[in-house]
C-alpha cells in the first residue's frame, strides 16, 4: 500500500510531491497531461502570464524548481487606481534593471512553469505517472482505492486531489461544491506597447470591471487580462486587431502609450468555486481542487502552493511522531486553509463591487480609502506583506527564517 497518491501533476501537485519526497515520503504522482516537449514550449511564448508571490517563490526554490524555470519576469512594482476616482496607490518602483532584493514577485508562462515541475519530478519522483487516466476513487478498508482506465489498480493510505477545478477526486468522495457564477468573463492576450512597462504591474478599474497589464519577457510586451460582462466579452472577441487595440488604448487610458501589436485573443468565463469540505479520512484537497477565486489580485495560484506548503507540514509533522495522515492533521489543515481562502474569496468579490459601483457615498469612501493608504507607508507595507503570503509560510517548515 501506497503512503500517498496524488492526483494531479501540475504546479500544486507537483510541489505538494517534492515538498514530501525531499522529507522521505515515497510518493506516487498520476498525472494526466504528457510529458511537454521542451523545445516545443520555449519556442512558444505564451500570452497568459501567472503572477507568482514571494512564498510561491520561496517553495519552488525550496523543491529546486526556480532554478529550472527558462524565463520569468520580476516586478518590481504595482500600480492600481480606478477610470472614475481620485485614489490610486502605488507599490515598489519602477525600474529597468530589477535587483532581487526588490521583486515583489514574477511573472511565469504557466506552460514553461510547468515544464520545470515536470523536469524536476522527473529526477526526483520515483514513481511519477504521466497520460494516467483515474477512472474511480473509492474508500477502501483501510485507505483509498484508485482504479486507472487500463484496469491497475493503487491502494493508498492516502489521496490528494490536486486535479484542477473539475476535481475528479473530489467528485468520486461527493464533496459537494458552491460556485458563484460573476456572469463575467476574461479577455486574455499578449499586446506590444510603445512604452516600456518597467517592470510595474498595473490594474485599472473600469466601470466594467478591471483591465490589468501585466510585464512579460521582454520590455515592451505585457500580458492583459481584461474583465468584463459576458456580453462585452463576446463583442470584443470579435472584433479586428486594430479596432481592437484601439479600443484597449482609449480604456486603459493610453497607459503605456500606443499599442503596436497584439496576439490572438482567448476567453474565459469567472467562477467562484469552494468545496464544502477540504479533507474526508484519507483524502485532501489541494489547489483549484479545493477553491477558484476571482483573478483580480492574481492570487489563485499562489493560495494553491500555500495549501501545498500548510499540508505538508502537517503531514511531516505527523510522520515525525510516527503518525501518517491522522484525519485531526487533516482537519487542520482544513481548519486553517479554508478559512484563509474564503477570505480571500469574499475580499476579492468585495473589492470587485466596490471598484465597479457608481453609488456616489461608496465612491468617495473608496477613492479616499485609496488616498488614505497610499500616504501611510506602514499601511502599503502590511498590504504587501499579507499578499506575500509571508506570514502564512513563516508559520510552517518552509519560513525563510528557519533556512
Amino acid at each position: 500500500m501506497k503512503d500517498v497518491v496524488i492526483v494531479g501533476g501540475g504546479l500544486v501537485g507537483g510541489l505538494t510531491a517534492l515538498l514530501l519526497q525531499q522529507s522521505g515520503v515515497n510518493v506516487t504522482v498520476l498525472d494526466a497531461a504528457p510529458i511537454l516537449d521542451a523545445d516545443k514550449v520555449l519556442a512558444t511564448t505564451n500570452p497568459r502570464v501567472l503572477a507568482l508571490s514571494k512564498a510561491t517563490i520561496q517553495l519552488l526554490e525550496t523543491v529546486n524548481v526556480w532554478d529550472k524555470v527558462a524565463r520569468h519576469m520580476p516586478y518590481t512594482g504595482m500600480h492600481v487606481w480606478n477610470q472614475n476616482g481620485y485614489g490610486d496607490i502605488e507599490f515598489g518602483q519602477p525600474t529597468t534593471a530589477p535587483e532581487r532584493s526588490q521583486w515583489l514577485g514574477s511573472m511565469v508562462e504557466p506552460s514553461v512553469l510547468n515544464l520545470a515541475i515536470q523536469a524536476q519530478m522527473q529526477q526526483k519522483i520515483a514513481d511519477y505517472r504521466t497520460c494516467v487516466q483515474v477512472t474511480r476513487v473509492e474508500k477502501a478498508v483501510k485507505g483509498w482505492c484508485i482504479t486507472l482506465a487500463d484496469g491497475t489498480q493503487v491502494q493508498t493510505k492516502l489521496v490528494i486531489g490536486a486535479d484542477g477545478a473539475n476535481s475528479f477526486v473530489r467528485e468520486q468522495a461527493m464533496i459537494k461544491l458552491d460556485t458563484l457564477a460573476y456572469k463575467q468573463s476574461a479577455i486574455s492576450c499578449a499586446i506590444k506597447t510603445q512604452q516600456p512597462h518597467l517592470h510595474v504591474a498595473r490594474q485599472i478599474f473600469l466601470p466594467t470591471g478591471p483591465l490589468a497589464f501585466l510585464p512579460m519577457k521582454d520590455d515592451d510586451w505585457v500580458s492583459i487580462v481584461w474583465t468584463l460582462p459576458e456580453d462585452h466579452t463576446d463583442e470584443y472577441i470579435k472584433l479586428d486587431d486594430d479596432a481592437f487595440k484601439t479600443l484597449l488604448e482609449k480604456s486603459s487610458l493610453h497607459m503605456l502609450g500606443k499599442i503596436i501589436d497584439v496576439t490572438p485573443r482567448a476567453s474565459f468565463p469567472l467562477k467562484a468555486r469552494a468545496a464544502e469540505h477540504y479533507v474526508q479520512d484519507g483524502l485532501a484537497l489541494v489547489g483549484d481542487a479545493a477553491h477558484v477565486i476571482h483573478p483580480l489580485a492574481g492570487q489563485g495560484v499562489n493560495i494553491g502552493c500555500l495549501d501545498a506548503a500548510v499540508l505538508c507540514d502537517a503531514l511531516l509533522n505527523d510522520k515525525a511522531r510516527g503518525m501518517w495522515a491522522n484525519l485531526q492533521t487533516l482537519r487542520r489543515y482544513e481548519h486553517i486553509r479554508k478559512g484563509q481562502n474564503e477570505a480571500m474569496m469574499h475580499s476579492m468579490s468585495a473589492i470587485g463591487w466596490l471598484e465597479t459601483t457608481t453609488f456616489t457615498l461608496l465612491v468617495w469612501l473608496r477613492n479616499f480609502g485609496l488616498k488614505r493608504v497610499q500616504n501611510i507607508p506602514q499601511l502599503k507595507d502590511q498590504f504587501m506583506h499579507q499578499a506575500s503570503g509571508l506570514n502564512i509560510l513563516n508559520k510552517t517548515r518552509y519560513s525563510c527564517t528557519k533556512n
